[in-house]
């Protein structure tokens, strides 16, 4: 390879993997975010009525309100909040793994062009004698989050049935977003795990 072009490949590998670790951090707040929104959740079902008085406590002490707002309202927000975080986080997750690929790709043509494969930092290297510890992480974040989030969200809206019944706009809002981010979990589950065995 001529010796411009692979400097132009070496400086487009280091471009990319700067991308990356952009994305890395941003993955990792919006988990975080949705992780809040899934605790904030579990608050409600266990104790709706402290969570409701304690919301509008803060509602009116913020926005000096002298009258107490739905509390099926606000947990629509919520609903909304988590289905636009996760949406985004299934997004941001999908496209490091696609990145990861693109790395590797990168590597195996730069290294063809060294006898010792200076280009391994993201492939070989990374993957050789992968520690324990990051396996587990994997297996919490793929595995066991995903369940997690499934567990809770059909818990809430279940919950929300009982309690609200069926004739009200809003639990109906819910149960829409409910299916929108079941949906959303599925294809997730299915593209980390099954459509990369298939390729």
């Amino acid at each position: 390879m001529e010796i411009d072009k692979l400097n132009i490949l070496a400086e487009h590998y280091y471009h990319t993997f700067d991308f990356l670790q952009t994305h890395l951090k941003k993955r990792d707040k919006l988990f975080s975010g949705v992780m809040l929104v899934l605790a904030v959740m579990l608050f409600i079902i266990y104790t709706p009525n402290e969570t409701s008085n304690l919301i509008n406590q803060i509602l009116k002490e913020k926005f000096k309100l002298t009258t107490s707002v739905n509390f099926l309202y606000i947990q629509s927000i919520i609903w909304f909040i988590l289905l636009s975080l996760s949406i985004k986080y299934f997004q941001s997750v999908v496209f490091i793994e696609r990145q990861y690929k693109y790395l590797h790709d990168l590597e195996d043509t730069l290294n063809k062009e060294f006898e010792n494969g200076e280009f391994t930092r993201e492939g070989k290297y990374y993957l050789n004698n992968y520690p324990k510890l990051l396996d587990w992480a994997s297996f919490l974040y793929s595995i066991i989050f995903p369940i997690v989030l499934a567990i809770v969200t059909s818990t809430k809206i279940y919950a929300e049935f009982t309690h609200y019944g069926c004739s009200q706009v809003l639990i109906w809002f819910n149960a829409l977003v409910y299916v929108f981010l079941s949906i959303s979990l599925v294809l997730y589950v299915y593209g980390m795990h099954f459509s990369r065995k298939s390729t």
